[in-house]
Parts: structure tokens; C-alpha cells; sequence
């Protein structure tokens, strides 16, 4: 799994998109869904808005390219990134943290 924040530069309470590439492990099959969301472990909460991820194409090497619109942050401070990938039966959440200030 890759992405990128568009844009590239987030601000506290800014709508932003993120552009992902997911692969499959090991020579599976690429993840034919993604579901993206955000929680703030010191605050107990989640984002106020529900992105809306489309999937854009695939790459070269077999990935899955996604766009998820709508995200926004509401407060600085840390926030877990939740990406649920999921196809041929299976979905897995990989977590990725994010400090704005």
C-alpha cells in the first residue's frame, strides 16, 4: 500500500483527498475495495466526515489505484489512518499514523 495526500500539504479543518496503490501480498490477487478513515487515539474520536473512496485504474505491476475524497481533519495533534483493503474473500486494515500540526 502507497499513497499521497492531495494536497500534498494538509491543514487543520481543510477538505483533502489521498491517492493510494494497493497490491496484493505475496503474489495475490490486488484488493478490489478500499474503505479509508481516521481516528484520533488521544481524543477518542474519529474524523466528522466519511470520505468516499472510487477506484481510478490499475498499474502496470497488477495494483489497484483508489481516490479518496471528503477527508478532513478537524483538530492537530496525531491521527491513525485506517485503509480496509479487501477482495477475494478477505479484507485487512493496515494503519498508518499522521501528526498535523
Amino acid at each position: 500500500m502507497a499513497y499521497r495526500f492531495v494536497p500534498a500539504k494538509i491543514a487543520v479543518g481543510s477538505h483533502f483527498a489521498l491517492e493510494a496503490v494497493a497490491c496484493g501480498r505475496n503474489g495475490a490477487a490486488a484488493p478490489a475495495a478500499l474503505a479509508v478513515d481516521a481516528f484520533m487515539p488521544d481524543h477518542g474520536h474519529g474524523m466528522n466526515y466519511k470520505a468516499t473512496v472510487k477506484r481510478t485504474g490499475a498499474t502496470k505491476s497488477g495494483g489497484t489505484q483508489f481516490r479518496a475524497d471528503g477527508l478532513m481533519f478537524h483538530m492537530p495533534g496525531k491521527w491513525d489512518l485506517y485503509f480496509d483493503v479487501s477482495g477475494t474473500g478477505k479484507s485487512e486494515r493496515l494503519t498508518q499514523s499522521v501528526m498535523l500540526d
